[in-house]
């Protein structure tokens, strides 16, 4: 997630409604050069609220305008998600031109004398293409549609991120949990927001698992302390890694948890029975919950927070034995 890529789609993207919702949920899978957009069709319309068709209509008008580039995998298809990024000029400051009303003519030819009227060009600038003396750089502009100014565009829409991360510094907490260590926590975890999300969700299972470590003995302080220093996205007991060996000698290898064989080695080890997990997802978040507060967490967080929010706060809630409600699922295995 690009907190710096949505925060310029707010304020200088040209269109609005569920075109803008778009640009912003694409900005929120870019890093932060644009770069490493995978999006599902029907993932994109369940987050911005339209219909499948919808959304690929404005990707086209996005790859025409040239805010979107393609990068991989022009035909798409199954198993082969097409690969975008923004457009890096965009990114650094240049504009899009804008649309023009739709006419395929000379009235509507770009940068031709007299075409529109205007003796130094068809887009009213007096050095550049968008009214900017100094000649800013504009993109092609896509004669599909008519842009509003931005300020008939902007509609109501919910808080951008840096908005949210400022409503979670300032939530009200229990006594048992000082001020200065939940700032230093939502700083932290504001800076992994790339890696895991930080929702509301995810501060209301923090604040939780900070108040049930505080019950059995472990400060809030220490908490935090050992999770900033270690770079991990959850809160766990600050203790030592105790590896059981399991009766018939499986060794491990010291990481484990970045191959298939390495989990299963390591499942045996903690006695954990591949072949009673459908899926190998639910084994591997099996074996890292015995295996105790690791890198094998926050790298099995990390994938899953790339995938789904909800799945992360799941899986999260089952690291730390934070009861979901009923509709969620209490153990994210």
């Amino acid at each position: 997630m690009s907190i710096k890529v949505m925060d310029k789609v707010w304020d200088r993207y040209p269109e609005g409604g569920g075109e803008l919702n778009l640009a912003l949920k694409l900005a929120d899978y870019a890093d932060d050069d644009g770069t490493h957009i995978f999006p599902s069709i029907e993932t994109m319309a369940v987050k911005t609220r339209q219909s499948e068709r919808a959304v690929q209509y404005q990707i086209k008008r996005m790859l025409k305008r040239g805010w979107l580039i393609l990068v991989a995998n022009q035909g798409g298809g199954r198993g082969r998600a097409r690969e975008y990024r923004i457009n890096p000029d965009w990114i650094k400051g240049a504009d899009l031109a804008p649309i023009s009303a739709g006419k395929k003519d000379a009235d509507s030819a770009p940068n031709s004398k007299g075409a529109n009227g205007d003796e130094k060009g068809a887009t009213d600038g007096v050095k550049g293409a968008n009214d900017d003396a100094k000649g800013c750089k504009a993109f092609a502009p896509d004669s599909s549609g008519t842009t509003k100014e931005p300020s008939e565009n902007r509609q109501a829409r919910p808080a951008p991120r840096v908005a949210l991360h400022r409503e979670l510094r300032n939530l009200e907490l229990p006594e048992a949990i000082p001020a200065d260590v939940w700032a230093m926590w939502c700083e932290h975890r504001e800076e992994k927001a790339k890696d895991a999300p930080w929702t509301r969700g995810a501060a209301a299972v923090s604040i939780k698992k900070l108040l049930k470590l505080a019950a059995a003995g472990q400060s809030p302080e220490v908490t935090v302390d050992e999770a900033v220093l270690r770079g991990w996205t959850g809160l766990f007991p600050v203790k030592a890694d105790a590896a059981t060996t399991a009766s018939g000698g499986a060794v491990a290898p010291t990481d484990w948890w970045k191959s298939e064989s390495g989990y299963i080695a390591r499942g045996a080890q903690l006695g954990v029975d591949r072949s009673k997990f459908q899926y190998f997802e639910q084994f591997k978040a099996k074996v890292c919950k015995l295996a105790g507060p690791g890198e094998w967490m926050e790298d099995l967080l990390r994938t899953v927070g790339r995938e789904s929010e909800e799945r992360y706060e799941a899986l999260y809630a089952y690291f730390n034995d934070i009861p979901r409600d009923k509709n969620g699922n209490t153990e994210a295995a």
